[in-house]
Formats: C-alpha cells, structure tokens, sequence
C-alpha cells in the first residue's frame, strides 16, 4: 500500500491560487501552508525543494530495484541542494568552519522503485532545535504515487573540535515549514542494543569516506545489510531508523552486534573495536 498523498495549497508556478503564510520572526523565515494542490506540481516556493531522479542500473540491487542505500544517497544529495541554495550548503559552512552531519534518520518504504523509473524527491525544512535542524521528505514515482518519507535531523559540527554547535551560531534564516510532516514523529533516540552475535572486525576502507573527512553515513546501512547478520533472501526492508552516534575514518575497524526485538523488529549496534565507541545504532523492519 502507498502511503497517502497529502495535498497541500502553495504559491505554485502559473496558478491563481496563493495560500501561502509567509511571516518573518525573530527565528527566520517560516510557513504555514493550506491543503489542497496536485502532488506532483513544482514549487516556486523557497521552502520547498524537488529534485528528480532516474534509476540507473547502478542505483539497484539484484531484484532490479532501488537499493536502500542508494536511496539514502538521493536524500543526502538533494538535502545539500536545498541548504546551499540557501546559503547553509558544504560551502558556505566550510567558510565559518562548520559542517552538516546527519544524526538521527527515519525511512519508510512503501514501494521500491525499479531500474529506469523517473522519481521526484521532494524535501523541506522544520523548525529547528537548538542543536538540531530538522528535515522531511517525500520520494514520488511517476505517477505522483508517495513510495518512501523520511524523517531526518542534523547537527552543525565545528571543523576544529567536531563538536556540536548551536544553530544560531551560522543564523537563523533558513525558511522552514511549520504545518507539514512526512512523518508525523520526530526521528526517536534508539534504546541500547542487547546484541545476542556479533562479526568479526572489519577494516573501514578509504572508499567508506566523504568529503568531510569520515564515514560516509550511508555506510553504515551498507555494513549491516552486507554482514552475515542480516540474510535478506525473501526478505524487504520496509523501515529503517538510524543514530549516528560517532565518526569513524578509513583504516579503524569496526564490529557490529545484533539484537532481533520482534518477528519483524531487528536492532543491531556498530562499535569500532579499537575503542569500544559505539559509532551508530541502526533499526530495521523487516518484511517476506
């Protein structure tokens, strides 16, 4: 089953329709939007950014489908797109010595792609935290059909000390929607993991990392799903929660643990094993 098109009023390209609050406050731009538009009309609106995608063969897995981790690497890409068409992008930060890194993930699939298909990834900015800033969003087959939503928040990480910093350190300004949600909760703080088996160590190879000088966040979906701890054969993934605790870089290594909650409910946990720091806690659920 599809997830539900949610249809919501914007100043759209060509339209007489303008239902858009725009109101300025002491915390920046934000909106609050009326509902009723077509799902795949583009936005002029600044609050709003859609990419558009095609599945290329790289992009799948085995069943000719999207893969999760490609997946993941869409919501990266367009995330960035939108924060530096804003001025809050790898750039801008990199002058005041601030990077983004992505601290808490929630993904729901309600269909995956296949190769070829043309896709719309629609993404918006929530209202920030002090430490966080919050992003949503929606990945929309063809046929204006809601195949995955996401849920996300971000950390501004100083370069020097790679500790967190408040947002209003770099400003204030980014609009962001007030009304609207692919997900109605907020990313959740992942419990402990009780891990009943556990790998070996694994190098972290130089191909693991971005451009911020660690492990790419993608990764660490990748290692759970490629470790002798998760057998996907007739198996989909429909749910993925993630917490991204601590970096890591190339040449560490790391061991994952692995706790099944439910039927359908697996928690695994990701350690570096030089240190006992645990690098991230990752939450599938699982379907036949």
């Amino acid at each position: 089953m599809l997830f539900e098109a949610k249809r919501y009023s914007l100043l759209l390209s060509g339209t007489k329709n303008l239902i858009v609050l725009w109101v300025l406050s002491k915390k920046g731009y934000f909106c609050s939007v009326n509902r009723s538009y077509s799902i795949m009309s583009t936005f002029t609106s600044p609050f709003f950014r859609e990419d558009r995608y095609t599945v290329y063969s790289y992009h799948t897995d085995v069943n000719r489908r999207l893969s999760l981790v490609a997946m993941l690497h869409f919501l990266q890409e367009t995330a960035g797109n939108h924060a530096a068409a804003h001025g809050f992008g790898l750039e801008s930060l990199s002058a005041s010595k601030l990077f983004w890194v992505l601290a808490r993930l929630t993904l729901k699939v309600a269909a995956y792609p296949k190769w070829s298909e043309e896709l719309l990834l629609r993404t918006w900015s929530k209202a920030p935290t002090a430490l966080m800033g919050n992003r949503d969003f929606e990945l929309l087959n063809a046929q204006g059909e809601v195949v995955a939503v996401a849920s996300t928040a971000w950390l501004m990480v100083d370069v020097a000390s790679r500790r967190p910093q408040r947002i209003e350190r770099f400003g204030t300004t980014f609009p962001h929607v007030l009304d609207r949600h692919a997900i109605p909760e907020p990313p959740e703080k992942l419990p402990p993991v009780a891990a009943s088996a556990a790998t070996e160590a694994k190098e972290i190879m130089p191909s693991d990392m971005d451009m911020n000088g660690h492990v790419n966040n993608a990764c660490y979906v990748r290692w759970v799903l490629d470790s002798p701890l998760f057998r996907q054969e007739g198996k989909e993934v429909k749910a993925l929660e993630v917490n991204f605790l601590h970096e890591s870089r190339a040449g560490e290594h790391y061991a994952i643990g692995a706790q099944q909650t439910a039927n359908d409910t697996r928690s695994y946990s990701i350690t570096r094993c030089e240190d006992g720091r645990e690098l991230a806690r990752v939450r599938l659920g699982i379907t036949n």
